[in-house]
């Protein structure tokens, strides 16, 4: 599957040029004038990547930024700007973007950027994916009975679980 990204930037000649980079990637782009413009595209579909411009006119960037972490927290967003300051990543970075870019922006410097936020994306997944299948593998949820000596008993060895540690667990049949 070929990742999608939204490219959000406001002057045409530059957002045509990053399109076409992010094509031969190879990408699937679709482009946003405007921050109003990407909120509508993003009711439309879901994005792997949104990669936006932080001055733009009506709604920021980072405004922008806040909206999406605010809808799809997991979604990474790398912000583009031609006037960086500390202040302005700092803001970014705190807000949740996955990186900062002052324009112009090299192509392999955006490329890199990109393939190294959809990486991480998609570590992430599989992360959240291993999680739950280990959490149902070898969760407590199938064992039967509600005492309160086996509910202490099922504590303790779950946060024994969490340890290095080995644990030897015996009793009498039947007692708990």
């Amino acid at each position: 599957m070929i990742p999608s990204i939204l490219l959000v930037e406001d002057d045409v000649s530059l957002r045509r040029i990053m399109q076409l980079r992010l094509e031969a990637g190879p990408y699937r782009v679709t482009c946003a004038a405007s921050a109003e413009e990407a909120l509508a595209a993003l009711e439309r579909q879901p994005f792997h990547l949104i990669v936006s411009d932080l001055m733009m006119p009506g709604l920021s960037g980072l405004d922008l930024l806040k909206r999406i972490k605010a809808d799809a927290p997991d979604t990474p967003v790398i912000l583009l700007t031609a006037y960086g300051s500390v202040e302005s990543a700092v803001d970014a970075m705190k807000s949740g973007a996955f990186d900062y870019l002052t324009k112009p922006v090299e192509s392999t410097d955006l490329l890199m950027t990109v393939a190294r936020a959809l990486e991480t994306q998609r570590l992430r997944e599989e992360v959240k994916t291993l999680r739950s299948s280990v959490s149902a593998k070898y969760g407590f949820e199938n064992i039967i009975g509600r005492s309160p000596n086996l509910l202490y008993v099922l504590d303790v060895a779950g946060r024994a679980a969490q340890t290095d540690s080995t644990v030897l667990i015996n009793g009498d049949w039947g007692h708990l």
